[in-house]
């Protein structure tokens, strides 16, 4: 989370090799940032709902409030369920349940932008 700048709608991330890249928002996702946050200064931004386990590497550990990291496997389970409507508008509610969303393989580069620094 130290590595997010609310303010210019952008974070920075380490790519392998070391090499630092930005990924840049959108107003949308810049207003909901702050109700993802919800007054953390550190840690991931994105937790699971539970505690982690013991042994779990501190970097993936939120030193406020003890929940482990959320893994890209339950991400992407959230995604696509919550994208089954998006992916299918004409679908009928009762079927929404059996269909596919979206997944973040599908839609990644499309939703985000990365810029190289220098």
């Amino acid at each position: 989370m130290e590595d997010l700048y609310p303010q210019d709608k952008r974070g920075r991330i380490t790519a392998k090799g070391g090499a630092t890249e930005w990924i840049h928002r959108q107003s949308g996702t810049a207003q909901l940032l702050p109700r993802l946050i919800a007054r953390r200064t550190r840690g991931p931004l994105f937790l699971a709902d539970r505690k982690a386990p013991a042994g779990t590497p501190t970097l993936d550990v939120c030193p406020e409030t003890g929940r482990a990291r959320l893994s890209y496997r339950r991400a992407e389970e959230i995604f696509e369920e919550n994208t089954r409507l998006l992916a299918n508008p004409l679908a009928s509610p009762e079927d929404i349940e059996n269909l596919d969303g979206f997944t973040l393989r599908r839609t990644g580069p499309r939703v985000c932008r990365l810029d190289r620094a220098g």
